[in-house]
């Protein structure tokens, strides 16, 4: 079953104004470890199993990936490995089906069945590093959301498997010695907390009328530092292709389209709940202050020109509509309106619990906030239970393909 995308193309600019805002706390973590931790026990592969959508997002992607590896310079038979750079790749099992085919497209443009390919899965130091080398090497499998099993690169044969933790706001790799990468919805993270929505009644920056100043200046900062480190890496001719959460033409992110309820609005619901039910009080209600920052085109694109030796190949807004919904909606889950919200949550769960987690008080001991989680996880499926069909999390990215001029 194929799900429609809506695609925009978008030039326009909201101009920035003030948001007042405390004095933004930083890390101290290099390359942004500890702003996001992964949910689930390491080895299990919890981020893959929970985040269906992104193999849609990735299929998605897959036709431009193919293209650029078509039109770059490749050396060919007796040269030295094809190198692909997997960046913020979580436990690495939503990219091994484009991984596998990436493979093939390259041994297919070189003519050489046996070309050697090395994988560099790269993510934050504190990452599922062992999921992701269950899933890469092939000693986990991967199913996408209806099902189907996923192919593993390494068993391609001549294709070899290498992680980074360093993080992608820095260099990861040496200079000159990545042919393509790729990252898909990570990059919107930050490499610091500017917390600057704690005390404020929206938690994540995209909510607000308008862009608060230090998120907006550090995804700039950001922004910057990770199209100088992918200019540095790359070889003359390779390609990165960024698939990054973005704020797009008609106002749309994630889980905030035209179709059903905002996922956001749930989020606060659920969260202003735990208050009423004695569970968590005002400073902790609005502790939440997300570390991301969804980008606009413009602001993709602004910095670009002062990136020595990238350009930009094609830039374009899609939406990716939610697989959870998408099958619910159709009756091919099968699911009760109960069912299916303990099936959808969790994809919302994998990458924010954390960031909700943080807003609870220090004093409070671990299992007392893991309890209150639980019931702020409860409050939002009983919402979703409500009524499922207007419950979804539709993916909103910028696609955009650089080009490291020769």
């Amino acid at each position: 079953m194929k799900f429609s995308s809506i695609l925009f193309l978008s030039s326009t600019f909201k101009a920035a104004s003030s948001f007042a805002v405390a004095s933004p706390a930083k890390s101290s973590a290099t390359g942004g470890a500890g702003v996001h931790r992964p949910v689930g026990k390491d080895g299990e592969g919890a981020y893959t199993a929970s985040t269906k959508g992104c193999f849609d997002v990735i299929a998605t992607a897959t036709p431009l990936v193919v293209k650029e590896i078509e039109n770059q310079p490749i050396r060919g038979f007796g040269s030295p490995a094809f190198h692909i750079a997997d960046y913020g790749t979580a436990d690495a099992g939503t990219s091994l089906g484009l991984m596998s085919q990436m493979v093939t497209e390259v041994r297919k443009r070189v003519g050489d069945d046996k070309k050697e390919i090395v994988l560099h899965y790269e993510d934050q130091v504190t990452n599922e590093w062992q999921s992701v080398f269950n899933h890469a090497l092939g000693l986990k499998t991967v199913s996408d959301a209806y099902g189907k099993e996923i192919p593993n690169p390494y068993a391609l044969n001549d294709v070899f498997v290498e992680a980074c933790g360093v993080g992608f706001h820095n260099q990861c790799y040496a200079s000159n010695t990545i042919d393509f990468g790729v990252s898909f919805t990570a990059m919107h993270w930050l490499s610091q907390f500017p917390s600057s929505l704690k005390g404020q009644e929206y938690m994540h920056a995209a909510r607000c009328p308008e862009s608060p100043i230090p998120e907006k200046e550090q995804a700039a900062k950001d922004w910057k530092s990770i199209l100088e480190a992918r200019a540095k890496e790359l070889v003359p001719g390779g390609r990165f292709v960024c698939v990054n959460f973005c704020k797009d033409a008609n106002g749309y992110f994630l889980g905030q389209t035209d179709v059903g309820e905002s996922m956001w609005d749930s989020f606060k619901t659920a969260w202003d709940q735990l208050k009423e039910q004695n569970l968590i009080d005002e400073e902790e209600r609005l502790g939440v202050s997300f570390p991301n920052y969804y980008r606009t085109e413009q602001e993709f694109r602004e910095c670009v020109d002062s990136v020595k030796g990238l350009k930009v190949v094609s830039s374009e807004e899609k939406i990716v509509r939610c697989p959870y919904r998408e099958l619910y909606v159709t009756g091919e889950s099968g699911k009760t309106p109960r069912e299916y919200a303990e099936w959808f949550v969790p994809t919302t769960r994998s990458w924010s619990h954390s960031t909700f987690k943080s807003a609870l008080k220090t004093d409070r001991d671990e299992e007392d906030k893991e309890k209150v989680m639980a019931t702020f996880w409860e409050n939002y499926m009983k919402i979703v239970e409500k009524n499922p069909e207007a419950h979804g999390m539709d993916y909103v990215h910028n696609y955009i393909v650089f080009e490291k001029e020769e």
